[in-house]
């Protein structure tokens, strides 16, 4: 299985990852998704965490990551990633308020979001903190 994992720092680039993914017998169609939404979640998780001390700044990322989630959706190889986007994203349709959003992506357990298990289906591995 390929890993991507998307943690302490954000992954340099796709440049830099596809050699490590190619090394493994080839890329998988779904590295480009998975490692965009890897990113973007990382950094909303990241923000959510120190929405206390830098509230403006998790709303700000918040928002533009609600703009860009259909431009993220589009780049889903195939039909079944892009429903388990669909599913994976109805957090950003149900809250109102930033601080309970934040909370609730904060304490989420990324585990068990489904294109975190889509993309591991595909052979790329998320970990998501």
């Amino acid at each position: 299985m390929r890993s991507v994992v998307v943690g302490c720092a954000l992954v340099a680039g796709l440049a830099a990852v596809g050699p490590l993914l190619g090394g493994c017998g080839g890329v998988s169609p779904a590295a480009d998704f998975c490692s965009s939404y890897g990113q973007a979640m990382t950094q909303l998780v990241r923000a959510a965490k120190s929405y206390e001390v830098a509230p403006a700044e998790f709303s700000a990322l918040y928002e533009s990551t609600k703009t860009n989630l259909a431009r993220l959706r589009a780049s889903a190889p195939t039909d079944e990633m892009r429903r388990a986007f669909d599913t994976a994203q109805f957090t950003f349709s149900v809250f109102s308020q930033d601080a309970i959003a934040a909370d609730v992506i904060s304490r989420a357990d990324w585990n068990g979001n489904a294109v975190v298990i889509s993309c591991a289906e595909y052979g790329v591995e998320l970990t998501i903190r």
